[in-house]
């Protein structure tokens, strides 16, 4: 067991500081992805109630696609596909000019546009659940619509949402480890470099499977002490 405990170790001896670098990338791809995609999931779920309809079917094609797609096959396309914006902005600015997407931002896009349409019907569902009701009664009250919203509706929303927001977060922490195809190294990559090196898979997995697990119990800690405080907003207005 000291034998294997020793794999952890920093400098050339072991892989703690690879891994502990690659458990930053994997943090850091998931906070900044996550308010984009949060963003984005208020805007799709209000493009889904607009009145006009070529707004609402973009928004509903938008949500189909992403949801049916697997999210490696959207990281890969645009990981791999977008590499040709390189070659479209030759010239049309400055001369030579040209346009790169690096592999970590590919996946902060890619993670984006699957949770945001997953997100997005979450979104939707809060709304639905607080009811037309309040809004009108924000409106009797001289509230205009962006006043109507953010004071009234959206804590109501928020209440409703963040069970599924938070499930959502623990999918986008576990599809982090995704990016390891497209040479980003996070956890999963520095893992399996590990693993050619040492032939000790079992371990390396475990420790992975330890520090997701402990993410795990930490979201799951925040969304409860989340949940309380908004419920507590809402009971203390009565």
């Amino acid at each position: 067991m000291t034998e294997l405990m020793s794999l952890l170790a920093y400098g050339d001896a072991g892989w703690g500081d690879e891994l502990l670098r690659g458990f930053w990338v994997t943090m850091a791809l998931a906070l900044v992805t996550a308010p984009f995609a949060l963003i984005m999931s208020f805007l799709i779920a209000w493009g889904k109630q607009a009145r006009r309809a070529w707004v609402r079917g973009l928004a509903k094609g938008y949500t189909t696609v992403f949801r049916s797609l697997p999210e490696i096959l959207t990281l890969i396309i645009i990981y791999y596909q977008l590499q040709s914006l390189q070659n479209l902005g030759a010239g049309l600015f400055v001369a030579q000019a040209n346009i790169s997407l690096n592999a970590f931002a590919a996946g902060v896009v890619a993670l984006t546009l699957v949770f945001s349409a997953l997100g997005s019907e979450v979104v939707r569902s809060a709304y639905q659940a607080v009811g037309k009701g309040q809004a009108e009664a924000a409106a009797a009250m001289g509230l205009h619509r962006g006043q109507a919203f953010f004071l009234v509706i959206l804590p109501q929303m928020w209440r409703h949402a963040i069970p599924a927001f938070g499930n959502l977060w623990l999918i986008l922490l576990k599809d982090t480890s995704l990016i390891s195809i497209i040479a980003v190294n996070d956890m999963m990559r520095y893992a399996n470099m590990a693993i050619a090196s040492t032939r000790e898979p079992f371990f390396f997995y475990t420790i992975l499977a330890l520090v997701y697990v402990g993410l795990a119990f930490l979201s799951g800690r925040i969304q409860t002490v989340l949940e309380r405080r908004a419920n507590r907003n809402l009971i203390g207005g009565h």
